[in-house]
């Protein structure tokens, strides 16, 4: 029928997908490419303003999206929605844990109410929408969990105790679900992004927590990364070619953890490596 809605295609065709903080950044780009292939998108957000621009967007795509206003802190919010969205849609098969926040700061100094904020939102949030939710994933028969962690969550990075902590909490909550819940069918895998292009990153490089020039030099591939790329990665661990892949952690991250760092151009050839060679004996 002419102007009536297309038939949803694609690999997530008619799976209702959650996705947390959904609104604006990596979230976004996650709803985005998840809709794309056919996903019905619930996107939780505690900014009703930003979440409405997020569903229209989708909508205005041809994606069943429908936005919730849903603080992942508050247990009776979570157990509310988890609820409302099961009604709704009929069904729950996919979980996305990536809302976030940002607290940085000299580890001497840095306050209690950042590191309990910290905590609440990137631990505390992913562990009660992993458990509302993962009880809707059991009843429709299984599902895939995706929880956003973080190259902070890997490796050390100054400025960023309560980030880094928090995020290699998420880490092990995915191998403890994924080992726990497999019987349910549930598969749980995380991301761990690297420097990714966001309103965050340029909120830090902004402050002065990030001089760019050194993160290229970190950097193999030489750039940050963009939210399109974290959400393909998503797609393919809620996707059914990753149907033999629970507990693990993929780290788009540019090379970042495989590049013991040295001062280094990238060219393989380049004499930039050392001003001086290494002879036999180490002489």
């Amino acid at each position: 029928m002419s102007g009536s809605t297309p038939e949803p295609t694609g690999e997530m065709k008619d799976r209702v997908c959650v996705v947390t903080g959904g609104s604006r950044g990596i979230g976004a780009a996650i709803c985005s490419s998840l809709g794309a292939q056919g996903g019905r998108i619930a996107i939780l957000d505690r900014e009703p303003g930003l979440g409405r621009e997020a569903e229209a967007r989708l909508r205005t795509i041809g994606v069943d999206a429908r936005f919730f206003e849903v603080d992942v802190t508050n247990e009776a919010a979570v157990i509310d929605a988890a609820r409302h969205i099961k009604n709704t849609f009929g069904r729950v098969d996919v979980l996305v844990n990536n809302a976030g926040v940002s607290r940085l700061g000299p580890s001497m100094n840095f306050t209690l109410q950042d590191w309990r904020t910290s905590f609440d939102v990137l631990a505390t949030g992913v562990f009660l929408c992993s458990r509302e939710f993962g009880k809707a994933l059991r009843e429709s028969g299984g599902g895939s969990i995706v929880n956003i962690s973080s190259l902070n969550g890997l490796v050390a990075f100054p400025m960023r105790l309560a980030y880094s902590a928090a995020k290699a909490a998420v880490i092990s909550m995915t191998k403890v679900l994924a080992v726990e819940w497999s019987g349910y069918s549930i598969r749980v895998n995380a991301v761990a992004p690297g420097m990714i292009e966001t309103e965050m990153l340029k909120q830090v490089i902004d402050e002065g927590l990030i001089d760019v020039p050194s993160y290229m030099a970190h950097t193999p591939l030489k750039r940050f990364g963009r939210p399109e790329e974290i959400a393909e990665a998503v797609l393919y661990l809620a996707s059914e070619r990753a149907s033999y892949l629970t507990g693990q952690v993929i780290v788009p991250d540019g090379g970042w953890t495989s590049f013991n760092w040295i001062p280094w151009s990238g060219d393989p050839e380049s004499p930039e490596i050392g001003t001086a060679r290494a002879t036999p004996g180490g002489g």
